[in-house]
């Protein structure tokens, strides 16, 4: 083995070495915080913030640390948070349910993140490996490979992530709910959580370009709806100001693209608008060009901040905390798929505005 691969290998073991370290620090750092805030927000509370925790140490992890810290995360939880505490013996069936779901949950999240991971960067050394020895003919034939695995991946992450989370929502709905809020505080946070590994797997469709837009006739009126189904509850506080959208003809586009792409726009401005303050939209046609904008009445955009909202991952100063950053790039690669874009600037009476534009036939009446 010469120096440089010796090096090579030294280092990954120190980096793995901290790995393990760092499991064992962040989960009994977070069981401290937890234990802290146990009076004001129940034990359930605590497993949420573990499988937070393992999601996000999955995304920069080897596997074999990350399934330690959902071990970890299992046994501290049942320990210090699950009554009788101080203990391993669980009393109430439905905690047992719990704990089984949490351990199944933690090791599968912890898992398949860390391997989806672990398999893109797999991916991104191939694709280097590949482009330097082939030449420019085989280059289609690399492309090609490419997009099939990408494909497989998707559909093995697809699966195997999206079922742990509907059996914890089963599971819950089964308990019952009415007379339980710590269990309704679990399901909102499952629905959370759910929201976060779709913006994931979506996030990776858009850089895949695994995206086919398919355009059918359609009324503005249904995008809107098929938008805003999912954010009920987010769009309590901020009554919805729709207007235009009654003056337009039947238009063909993608409608599941463009709703998904206008749901994460308006997701984000209720997460910036101060509470009982509405969101206005205004749908307009020109030109073969329809064009949609979503105003928030929020504190506006810095300027160093709105040159980097549409950034994978980029959170602004002061965001609530629950975000991936995700749900503005992922609105931007669908619109480009269907060749249009989104651009942000700040309002002349205050907030963001969202301005999105999309080429599109009209049906000729």
């Amino acid at each position: 083995m010469n120096s440089a691969a010796r090096r090579k290998q030294e280092t990954s073991t120190l980096v793995r070495i901290a790995q393990y370290s760092g499991a064992g620090v962040i989960v009994f750092a977070l069981a401290s915080i937890c234990w802290g805030l146990l009076p004001q927000t129940g034990y359930q509370f605590s497993a949420i913030v573990f499988l937070m925790a393992i999601v996000l140490a999955g995304m920069k992890w080897h596997r074999g640390p990350v399934l330690v810290m959902a071990v970890l995360s299992a046994l501290v939880w049942n320990f210090l948070f699950i009554p009788p505490q101080f203990t391993f013996h669980i009393e109430k069936p439905q905690d047992v349910i719990m704990f089984a779901l949490f351990f199944v949950v933690a090791l599968s999240m912890g898992h398949l993140i860390a391997r989806l991971r672990e398999r893109e960067e797999s991916l991104e050394r191939h694709h280097a490996e590949r482009e330097a020895l082939l030449a420019e003919k085989h280059r289609a034939e690399l492309l090609s490979e490419s997009e099939r695995l990408h494909r497989t991946l998707l559909d093995s992450v697809s699966h195997e992530l999206k079922t742990p989370i509907a059996v914890i929502l089963t599971a819950l709905d089964g308990l019952g709910q009415d007379d339980n809020a710590y269990a309704a505080e679990i399901v909102t946070a499952t629905r959370r959580l759910q929201r976060i590994v779709d913006s994931f797997l979506e996030m990776t469709r858009v850089e895949s370009e695994a995206l086919t837009p398919r355009p059918e006739w359609c009324e503005i009126g249904d995008v809107f709806h098929a938008a805003t189904t999912s954010l009920e509850q987010e769009l309590r506080g901020h009554p919805l100001q729709i207007s235009g959208a009654e003056n337009l003809p039947l238009l063909k586009l993608d409608s599941r693209l463009l709703a998904q792409a206008l749901g994460n726009i308006l997701h984000n401005a209720t997460l910036h608008a101060p509470a009982d303050t509405p969101v206005v939209i205004h749908a307009s046609l020109a030109a073969n060009e329809l064009t949609l904008t979503v105003r928030d009445h929020g504190p506006g955009l810095p300027p160093e901040v709105a040159a980097r909202v549409f950034e994978k991952f980029y959170r602004s100063p002061g965001a609530l905390a629950g975000g991936t950053g995700l749900g503005l790039p992922i609105a931007r690669g669908l619109l480009r798929s269907m060749k249009g874009d989104v651009t942000v600037s700040n309002h002349p009476q205050g907030g963001a505005l969202f301005t999105l534009r999309l080429p599109v036939q009209v049906h000729q009446s």
